[in-house]
């Protein structure tokens, strides 16, 4: 059983519905900017505020338990309650989405869409939706919460999108992510109800949840509901097809906020999926890995023949989502810890491509490999930059891939068989060809006559903090991942345990 740790024994004051709400404050008075000075440092202000609470609540985290902690709970109708918590689950993904809205507000006086008060209130909606997802304990409100991204998501596509695609990118972005949240509302609704005929009441809290287990039948449907309503979201192979759209259409200094919602997915599974459905995860581990398999190299063969720079980094997602995949079902305590901090890192890491990419962009007009080259020369620190992320996705020694893959594998030889190891580390080897197959034709291969960039580019002050943050947060964990693995350890143990002891036995 799950302990609850009220916020009152904890904090002054209510944290986690703070980080909720504070987004929202701000995002209501960048709209009545009109300024794009104004608009852009009320958003650093407000993003930088929100930073600061996120590491607050790190600094006042207790890692010595694995009990829900600065929990809040309010009863709002006899079905739906807000019920926020966080544990070492949850914790990274606020302090990514913390960091990785103020290094966006920052992009956003940088590219073409000026950060004007709508822009500024958009990433703040969005902002505010991830915190909620990522702090969620209650079934149905998390459901809840998901459907409202498509409101701040749908916004920045069509207004800030580019190209003639962009109505498409929307309208696959939406049948995917309708279709997934239908599913998974039925998933949700059969343990509400298999709850409510064990103990008399409607419940959709995860402690509630847990507490009346289902049978196996009822697992296996609730599983697959799960398991298909949360793929498009993760950008599971082959529920993914909406990602290279919006990568393509999409405006490049948001596309980072959408890689953490995709974090949402792997936040669905460790925190709701397995827990309550242990059972059925064991028994289909089997089909989730072939399908991680299988993404792992569909995702990295169409990177590998991408000419495009956006869409190459989706379909690097792709790949890397499976790795992902298969950690969380190794279902052990080093596969379950490797596929935590992977999932961190690629956001990261992601959003460090993402970001180089987007200053190409703006000194090129283009993100076509065949018109760039020779921007080393032009853009040093954005091709280190470009360079580190791309180490720190592979894997590589000094980056904070390089103890969360070899837990991965390790849980993997464990839980599966050494050839699944041995295809995770081909999706390693994988990653470094296409990402350092792209690093080389856009930073140090020859200009080309067609190119479009000038002969001199300097780099600005929020550029130049941008890169600087990315490049300090890489390295600075890769360095010292000790203090991140202590941080997820005793939830992971937790839920490692709780799996096993659910697992049928030989």
């Amino acid at each position: 059983m799950i302990a609850e740790i009220s916020w009152s024994s904890q904090s002054a004051f209510p944290l986690l519905g703070t980080l909720v709400a504070l987004p929202l404050v701000f995002m209501t008075l960048a709209w009545t900017v009109r300024s794009s000075r104004q608009a852009f440092l009320l958003g650093v202000c407000g993003s930088l505020l929100e930073l600061a609470l996120s590491v607050w609540l790190l600094a006042h985290f207790r890692m010595d338990t694995a009990d829900l902690q600065f929990v809040e709970r309010v009863p709002i109708t006899s079905l739906l309650s807000y019920h926020l918590g966080v544990d070492g689950i949850g914790i990274l993904f606020v302090l990514l989405t913390a960091l990785l809205t103020f290094l966006v507000i920052l992009h956003g006086e940088i590219v073409d869409e000026r950060p004007a008060g709508i822009y500024v209130a958009s990433v703040f909606a969005f902002q505010a939706v991830l915190m909620g997802l990522f702090l969620s304990l209650d079934l149905l409100e998390f459901w809840v919460i998901c459907a409202l991204e498509l409101i701040p998501a749908t916004f920045i596509l069509k207004r800030w999108g580019n190209g003639l695609g962009r109505d498409k990118a929307v309208s696959r972005y939406l049948q995917h992510m309708s279709g997934a949240l239908a599913l998974m509302l039925a998933g949700i609704l059969i343990l509400g109800w298999q709850h409510a005929d064990a103990t008399g009441f409607w419940s959709f809290a995860l402690t509630d949840l847990l507490a009346a287990p289902l049978n196996k039948r009822d697992q296996d449907i609730a599983f697959m509901l799960f398991l298909f309503g949360l793929a498009p979201r993760l950008g599971l192979f082959p529920f993914h097809a909406w990602l290279p759209k919006v990568a393509q259409y999409g405006p490049l200094a948001t596309l980072c906020v959408f890689l953490v919602g995709l974090k949402a997915g792997v936040y669905g599974l460790l925190r709701f999926v397995l827990p309550l459905t242990p059972d059925a995860a064991e028994a289909w581990k089997g089909f989730v890995v072939i399908l991680a398999v299988t993404g792992i190299f569909y995702g990295a063969l169409l990177a590998l023949m991408q000419i495009n720079l956006r869409r190459l980094l989706a379909f690097a997602a792709v790949s890397h989502t499976g790795v992902l995949a298969i950690g969380a079902f190794c279902l052990n305590r080093a596969g379950l810890q490797g596929a935590l901090l992977l999932a961190i890192n690629f956001g990261a890491a992601a959003a460090g491509l993402l970001f180089a990419t987007g200053i190409l962009s703006r000194s090129t007009r283009s993100t076509l490999l065949p018109r760039l080259g020779g921007m080393f020369d032009l853009l040093p620190l954005v091709g280190l930059t470009f360079l580190v992320a791309a180490l720190s996705t592979m894997a590589m020694p000094g980056t904070p891939g390089f103890d969360a893959a070899h837990l991965l594998m390790e849980g993997a030889i464990e839980s599966h068989h050494w050839g699944i190891a041995v295809v995770v580390a081909s999706g390693s080897v994988a990653s470094a060809g296409f990402l350092l197959w792209a690093f080389q034709r856009a930073f140090l291969a020859r200009r080309r006559d067609n190119a479009l960039h000038p002969e001199k580019i300097r780099l600005s002050l929020p550029e130049l903090t941008l890169t600087a943050a990315i490049c300090a947060v890489l390295l600075g964990v890769g360095f010292y991942s000790r203090p991140w693995l202590e941080l997820v350890d005793t939830s992971l143990t937790r839920l490692a345990l709780h799996l096993e002891h659910s697992a049928p036995q030989p």
